[in-house]
């Protein structure tokens, strides 16, 4: 950014700085791996509007608990006191802002959910298309107590929040062919509820609407791995996407953390029979042999395994091997390969645990932004939507 646009950013910051909470809804599919054909749904806070396709069941609300079952093409629809009918779509509306339902899936049976706001389902061939209408500060919420837990610091949470509303927005369209924006498993982000944590309640409404953006304002890919191993990675080392501010930092404050350090042994004729056939690798060739056995990662983070010419991805390895990174040095032991490894994930932006580090010591969360991303801005949404108007 320039000194004026900075400037004019600044003051449209203060300008639009005494807002409303962000309103957006979002549609999140759930329990979609594997499709319920039988639930019960259960209203907990606030009276429902329930819609049997285009009807309304009843104006003034309900507060029944109903069970929903795939019949054929069709959701069979029974409360407690009648059996309701039949129809292709149901939909739970919320009569306050607070409403909340829980959720039971019968058919296959898991554990009680509870979800804030409004509840969508359709019927699909194999299943019932849950889908939660939910506010997107209740969805961050749910997204960050899933994945920071309920024993982390106000900082970290604050920070987790605004990746997760980064994220979210960036993805609405991920889902599209599904009717959804985003589902509720780790590849969108891991949702598993309503939050009832008074400490990330309280993060997510004092970051509410706050977004990251880049030099051109638009979103971030709000990248994050669990443990980057001491050294974070150029995007376009592990994706086809090149980002500016997605570059490699090095990375201190994650080395003691319970993610750091990983080990795996391979027994020696596995992982040559693996280079060879998989990888065409010279296994033959009596220095290149030596190469295979002795790998030391130790000057940095590599892209390719041992023979440069042959350009083996280390994350094809990994992939193949099921191992908790890239950033490994591998070794023999007899007949054992043995792989001494760094950290857990692809490694590309924010390091989870060494931002816990920085928040448990006192570092902000605008600095852990800063320090994992490069050349990126926080701005609210109010203030992008302005700026983004032609």
């Amino acid at each position: 950014m320039n000194k004026s646009f900075r400037l004019i950013f600044t003051l449209l910051t203060l300008f639009f700085s005494v807002k409303p909470s962000v309103a957006q809804k979002l549609k999140i599919g759930m329990l979609t791996v594997l499709p319920s054909t039988k639930v019960i749904f259960t209203p907990l806070a606030g009276n429902y509007k329930v819609w049997l396709d285009a009807t309304l069941l009843n104006s003034e609300g309900v507060a029944d608990v109903f069970q929903l079952s795939l019949d054929g093409d069709s959701i069979e629809v029974k409360s407690f006191e009648r059996n309701v009918g039949k129809c292709k779509k149901i939909v739970f509306e919320a009569q306050l802002k607070e409403g909340s339902f829980k959720l039971k899936s019968i058919i296959p049976e898991a554990k009680v959910k509870v979800y804030d706001n409004d509840l969508e389902v359709s019927s699909l061939q194999n299943g019932l298309r849950l889908i939660n209408k939910v506010n997107i500060e209740n969805y961050i919420a749910g997204v960050v107590q899933s994945e920071a837990g309920g024993h982390s610091t106000a900082e970290y949470y604050k920070l987790q929040a605004i990746l997760c509303r980064t994220y979210a927005l960036s993805n609405l369209r991920k889902h599209e062919a599904d009717s959804f924006n985003l589902c509720d498993q780790v590849h969108c982000q891991a949702y598993k509820g309503k939050s009832e944590n008074p400490s990330i309640l309280s993060a997510v409404h004092e970051t509410s609407g706050l977004v990251i953006v880049d030099d051109d304002m638009n979103l971030i890919s709000a990248a994050f791995s669990s443990n980057c191993g001491g050294q974070t990675v150029n995007s376009e080392d592990v994706w086809t996407l090149t980002a500016s501010y997605l570059r490699g930092v090095k990375d201190t404050f994650c080395l003691r953390m319970p993610n750091a350090r990983w080990q795996k042994k391979i027994p020696r004729s596995d992982w040559l029979s693996y280079l060879y056939l998989k990888q065409k690798y010279p296994v033959d060739d009596s220095i290149r042999y030596k190469e295979a056995l002795s790998f030391p990662q130790t000057k940095g983070r590599e892209q390719f395994f041992a023979d440069k010419d042959l350009k083996i991805p280390l994350k094809t390895i990994r992939s193949d091997w099921q191992l908790k990174s890239t950033y490994f040095s591998l070794e023999q032991q007899n007949d054992t390969i043995l792989l001494n490894g760094r950290g857990y994930g692809h490694g590309v932006g924010l390091c989870q645990e060494g931002a816990m580090h920085m928040a448990q010591m006192g570092t902000s969360y605008k600095d852990i932004i800063n320090f994992y991303y490069t050349k990126v801005h926080l701005v609210d949404l109010t203030v992008l939507n302005f700026l983004k108007e032609d």
